[in-house]
C-alpha cells in the first residue's frame, strides 16, 4: 500500500518542484477543513467554476484498470543463471529513464495448474532479485484456497542482490490442489521509474529457477528456469468498472442535489477490489498566471487505510502530473465536508502552464472498500473552482457567490 502512519491527525503534504510527483504519505482527511479567502487585502479572479449542476461539463472518468498491460517478461540481462529470467518490468525508449517499473502496478506470473496429491510435503522454492521502493512497491507468492488466492510467504521488497528463497510449504489445509500458485508485483500512486522518485535497474521483480517439489523425497513437480521461453504465463487482474458518475442526491451533495460520486447510489453496496477509478477536470486556462489556488469539496466513506484516493495536478495538459496527496477517511454525516486546507492546492510551484487538469482516483485493496458509518462507500467531489491571485481583472460577482457560501 502507500506510505501508511499511525497518526490520525493531518499532516501536510509535501510537494516537490521540478517535475518528479510528490512523495505524498497516506494520511486521514477526516479533519481537512474547509476555510476560503486569501489576504484580506486582495480579492483573486475565479478562473474555472463548476458546482456540478450543470451536466458532466467537461469533467472525464475512466476504469484504469481496462486494458491493463502486463510487464512480466523473460529477460535476458542479469538472469540468476542461464540465459533468462522472469523479470517485472518495462523497458522502452517511451518510458521514464527507459526502462524500470511505474505506479499503480498489480501484476501476476501465474504458474501452470500443479498435481500435488501425490507429494508427502510440496514445497516452493525460486530465486528473486528486488529493486524496490523499500515497504511501498513489493511483490509476494500467492496460492488459491477455496477460491480465493491467500499470500503463502512474507512480502520482498528493496534493493538487494539475487538470493534463494527457502522452501515454502504448501500447506494441504490452504493451498487447493491442483495448485494454483502466483507471483504478484504491486506499487503504489509515487515514487517509482515513471515519476523518477525511484531508480530501478530494470524493473521491481526478477525471479527464477521457479520449482515446486516433494521436500520428503526430491521429486520435482514443476520447474521453470526461463529458458526455452518459460512455462509461466504473465496476467493482470480482471478490470474493476468505471464507477464514477454524477448523482443527484440533496444527502450526499454539498450544494445540493447534484455531485460526482464514486460508489453505489444507495449506499447498498461495496465498491469491487482492486479499483483505480479516476475523475478528470475539463481543461483549464491558466497561461499567463503565476500564482493559482485550486479549491474542492470532498466527502468520503472510506473507513480504513486500506483503501484510499488520490488527488493529482498537471499544468501542462496532462503530460507531467504532480501528486498532491493520498488521503483515507470516513466523513460520517451527509453534511460532513472537507477541503484541501486553508490554502487549497497551491499551483504557484507548478507555474507557469498552459492548461490545468485537477484529477482525484479511487483505490480498493484486494476485498474491496467498506461499510462507511452510512452504510456504503465511496467518495465524492462537489463545488471545485480556480483562484487567479495574478492580479488580473476580479470577477467580484463569482468570487462573492463563493464566500457567501460558507458562512
Amino acid at each position: 500500500m502507500s506510505r501508511h502512519t499511525q497518526t490520525l491527525a493531518f499532516l501536510t503534504v509535501v510537494l516537490l518542484a521540478g517535475g518528479a510527483a510528490s512523495g505524498a504519505g497516506l494520511r486521514r482527511a477526516d479533519g481537512r477543513q474547509v476555510l476560503p479567502g486569501g489576504p484580506a487585502e486582495r480579492t483573486p479572479s475565479i478562473i474555472f467554476y463548476d458546482d456540478m449542476e450543470s451536466g458532466d461539463n467537461g469533467w472525464t472518468h475512466t476504469d484504469n484498470t481496462a486494458g491493463a498491460q502486463t510487464y512480466f517478461h523473460l529477460a535476458a540481462d542479469d538472469p540468476y543463471q542461464g540465459a533468462y529470467s522472469w523479470c517485472c518490468g518495462i523497458d522502452d525508449p517511451s518510458f521514464p529513464g527507459g526502462s524500470g517499473y511505474g505506479n499503480n502496478w498489480d501484476q501476476f506470473l501465474t504458474l501452470p495448474d500443479i498435481d500435488v496429491s501425490g507429494a508427502v510435503q510440496p514445497v516452493l522454492e525460486f530465486a528473486y532479485r528486488t529493486d524496490t521502493e523499500s515497504a511501498y512497491d513489493f511483490a509476494r507468492v500467492e496460492a488459491e484456497s477455496s477460491g480465493v488466492f491467500v499470500r503463502i510467504c512474507s512480502s520482498l521488497w528493496g534493493d538487494g542482490a539475487w538470493e534463494m528463497m527457502p522452501p515454502v510449504a504448501i500447506d494441504p489445509f490452504v493451498c487447493d490442489d491442483p495448485l494454483r500458485a502466483r507471483f504478484r508485483f504491486t506499487s503504489d500512486s509515487a515514487w517509482s521509474d515513471e515519476d523518477a522518485g525511484y531508480d530501478s535497474e530494470g524493473g521491481g521483480f526478477h525471479v527464477d529457477n521457479i520449482r515446486v517439489y516433494d521436500y520428503y523425497d526430491g521429486t520435482t513437480l514443476f520447474y521453470d528456469d526461463g529458458e526455452s521461453g518459460g512455462l509461466c504465463t504473465p496476467a493482470v487482474p480482471q478490470a474493476s468498472g468505471d464507477w464514477w458518475h454524477r448523482i443527484a442526491r440533496p444527502c450526499l451533495a454539498y450544494s445540493p442535489p447534484s455531485c460526482w460520486w464514486c460508489g453505489d447510489d444507495g449506499d447498498t453496496s461495496l465498491l469491487p477490489p482492486r479499483l483505480e477509478n479516476s475523475l478528470t477536470s475539463p481543461p483549464i486556462d491558466i497561461s499567463g498566471s503565476v500564482h493559482c489556488t485550486l479549491r474542492f469539496l470532498v466527502h468520503a466513506q472510506i473507513p480504513t487505510d486500506d483503501d484510499f484516493w488520490t488527488e493529482e495536478v498537471s499544468t501542462d495538459g496532462g503530460q507531467t502530473w504532480y501528486m498532491t496527496g493520498a488521503w483515507w477517511g470516513d466523513f460520517g454525516e451527509c453534511d460532513s465536508w472537507g477541503g484541501h486546507g486553508m490554502e487549497g492546492i497551491d499551483l504557484t510551484p507548478y507555474l507557469p502552464g498552459d492548461v490545468l487538469l485537477f484529477r482525484i482516483s479511487m483505490h480498493t485493496s484486494d476485498d474491496g472498500c467498506g461499510p462507511g458509518s452510512l452504510g456504503g462507500a465511496g467518495i465524492a467531489l462537489d463545488d471545485t473552482w480556480v483562484e487567479d491571485w495574478t492580479g488580473s481583472a476580479v470577477e467580484r460577482t463569482s468570487w462573492g457567490r463563493i464566500k457567501a457560501m460558507y458562512r
